[in-house]
Parts: structure tokens; C-alpha cells; sequence
């Protein structure tokens, strides 16, 4: 069985859940009743009910890509570049009815979507930003560090309810855009003016006369080494 989940509300019923694998409800729809406490139960129209105890983990995901470490991921923002960003669902008594995912940029204050509205058993979405911003009339992306947001039909302050999604806010990546090829031909050496020439045309004839004087030092005091040795 599998209907789509509710919105829940402390002391609220509300009708049409879909429920996890491992849970189980008789009957040919499902409620959700949350408590006031934390506590919520799903119930068919017969006599079996599945109850969430408080003491269940709130529901949410687990980043699978990319792979989470210590360092920011770098994409660019080119044709045929698309982004896959991946994840587990957790710790859930009952699917989301449905998934929104964006890309917060703290730097301009813009909120990107992510693909379309996925459904709530989703577990990946592929991103394409060259294509979105060949849309008419969608704000650029901006080279920037962005946040992934990934939250359910009740939006991104739905947090710590038992057995139920928990909006995401943990996945720093950051976006730039490739500078455009240069013909050699076309080509100028900022520093190259003529100081610098000046130098790259003295250089060879230092390093010779720096181990010319080397060579002299060392060949000399071979010569004194052997004229002490001598008496």
C-alpha cells in the first residue's frame, strides 16, 4: 500500500500516508495522528494501527553524493556538465508525499530549485545549471559556495518530528564558470614588459658567471690544499 503522506501537526489527524518498509497498516487508507508530545500514530480504516513512538528518531537523509569530506565540491557551470547529488532516506515511519530540492547562495541572497519536485521515496536528483540558466528570465547562477536544501511538503522548518522527514540543510558545493580560450595568436604576456625582458636576457650570463666563480674557488683551494700538504 502506498498513498501519499501527510502534513503533520501536534494534535492533529491527518488522512493519506504513505508507509515505510517495515511498517504495516491494514486497511485501505492510513492516518497520522501526531501527539502533542513528540508521539504519532498511523492508522487504517480497520481496527490495526502503527504507532511512531516519541522515542523514534526524526526521519531525513543521509548525503551519499557527493561523497561527504572535509572539502567543498567544485562544479562548472558548462554544457553537458550535469551535477548528481545522492542520498539515503532515514529512520522514516512514513514517506513524504513529496521532495523540493534548491541551492541557497548566502552571497547574493538567491534561492535556486534543483530539478523538479520529486517524489517522496526519491533518493537522487541530476542537476543540469548551464541548461537552467538558458531558461528566459531565471536569475544567473553566481560563482559561489551554495547550500543544498532538501525538504518535504511541510518546507525547510519541518525538523524533529519522530519517524517523519526532517528538512536537510548540510551539503556545502560551490559553482564556477570556465574563462574562454585565448588564440595564441592573439595571445599577450601581461609582465612581459621591458624590465622583465631585461632580466630573462641577463639571467644566463649571471648563472655563468656565478659558476665560472664557483668553479675558480674551489680549483684554488685545491691549489692551496696541496701546497700546505707539500711542506
Amino acid at each position: 500500500m502506498a498513498v501519499p503522506p501527510p502534513q503533520v501537526t501536534p494534535s492533529a489527524t491527518v488522512a493519506s500516508a504513505s508507509v515505510a518498509p517495515g511498517s504495516s497498516v491494514s486497511g485501505a487508507t492510513a492516518s497520522v495522528t501526531a501527539g502533542a508530545t513528540g508521539g504519532a500514530s498511523i492508522s487504517g480504516n480497520s481496527s490495526s494501527t502503527l504507532s511512531i513512538p516519541q522515542t523514534a528518531a526524526a526521519g531525513g537523509i543521509l548525503m551519499t553524493q557527493p561523497p561527504q569530506t572535509a572539502t567543498v565540491s567544485f562544479y562548472k557551470i558548462a554544457p553537458s556538465n550535469p551535477i548528481t547529488f545522492g542520498w539515503n532516506l532515514t529512520s522514516l515511519y512514513v514517506y513524504p508525499s513529496s521532495l523540493t530540492v534548491s541551492a541557497v547562495c548566502t552571497a547574493n541572497g538567491f534561492t535556486y530549485p534543483v530539478g523538479s519536485i520529486l517524489p517522496g521515496t526519491a533518493t537522487q536528483v541530476v542537476w543540469d545549471p548551464w541548461a537552467y540558466e538558458q531558461s528566459p528570465g531565471v536569475q544567473q547562477l553566481a560563482q559561489e559556495t551554495y547550500t543544498l536544501h532538501i525538504n518535504d511538503e511541510r518546507g525547510p522548518t519541518a525538523l524533529g518530528t519522530p519517524g517523519m522527514f526532517s528538512a536537510y540543510s548540510g551539503l556545502k558545493f560551490a559553482l564556477y564558470k570556465p574563462g574562454s580560450a585565448t588564440p595564441l595568436s592573439d595571445w599577450q604576456c601581461a609582465g612581459c614588459g621591458t624590465n622583465a625582458a631585461y632580466v630573462v636576457v641577463i639571467q644566463p650570463g649571471f648563472i655563468a658567471l656565478l659558476v665560472t666563480t664557483v668553479v675558480m674557488f674551489l680549483s684554488g683551494w685545491s691549489v692551496i690544499r696541496r701546497g700546505l700538504a707539500a711542506h
